[in-house]
């Protein structure tokens, strides 16, 4: 019995976040572009083919009625999932290029440099993808690399990085690594942060004082990441 080849963290990541968790199959049948939770699937039915051409994000439902195929009845088939995502990425992809990038020139045309209004964008960017999105965001805005081996936290600080980004407020890389014995991997994520992260951070963490425990835990993620709010100072 041949061993499974476990999807790499890095490949994981790339498939969840081109798809933003959306199901291909929902929306290529019903234009359903709600989040959902689900699997991602090895199209080829070779669940050691982990090339990302060969895996698509499906909801839990959709994944076993593909995986279910009979010869008797008009299934889901391969090609048509394909189409499905490649509709599905040119989505997310356009907006991912486009319309965070409008986002940003309005944002910037209505706030210039007011940091308190770009706090507020980085919480609710935050929760856009965790329900502890002010802890997310700021431990995105103040860590300039950070490695993961769970995906339940690599995947949503990619996500929120990717939204930091657009706005130009940073880059970032990942990269997957392997330890010494071949095992288990790690993402590795790297990211330069431009000064308006200190700023934004500084008065993220000033808007937060008044909620004890939110504000303990942004400032003891701070002292973990060394970072302190003299950063970016002149």
């Amino acid at each position: 019995m041949s061993s499974r080849t476990k999807v790499p963290g890095s490949t994981q990541a790339e498939v969840l976040v081109q798809s933003r968790r959306r199901c291909c199959i929902c929306y290529g049948l019903s234009k359903d572009s709600s989040v959902k939770k689900g699997q991602i699937a090895h199209l080829d039915g070779d669940r050691n083919n982990n090339a990302s051409k060969n895996l698509a994000f499906l909801c839990f439902d959709h994944h076993d009625e593909f995986d279910s195929r009979t010869s008797q009845s008009k299934g889901l088939q391969t090609t048509e999932i394909e189409i499905y995502r490649e509709e599905l990425y040119y989505t997310f992809g356009s907006w991912s290029a486009q319309l965070h990038r409008d986002e940003l020139l309005n944002f910037l045309a209505f706030y210039a440099a007011d940091y308190d209004a770009m706090a507020k964008a980085a919480i609710k960017a935050g929760h856009s993808v965790v329900f502890y999105g002010e802890e997310l965001a700021f431990d995105v805005l103040v860590t300039d690399q950070v490695d993961y081996c769970d995906g339940d936290l690599y995947l949503p600080h990619i996500a929120v990085l990717e939204l930091f980004a657009a706005w130009g407020w940073l880059t970032f890389s990942y990269e997957e690594q392997k330890d010494e014995n071949d095992i288990t991997s790690r993402v590795l994520i790297r990211a330069d942060r431009k000064p308006i992260c200190d700023e934004v951070a500084k008065r993220l963490l000033t808007a937060l004082e008044s909620k004890q425990d939110v504000y303990q835990s942004l400032a003891a993620k701070a002292k973990h990441r060394g970072w302190s709010r003299d950063e970016g100072s002149p």
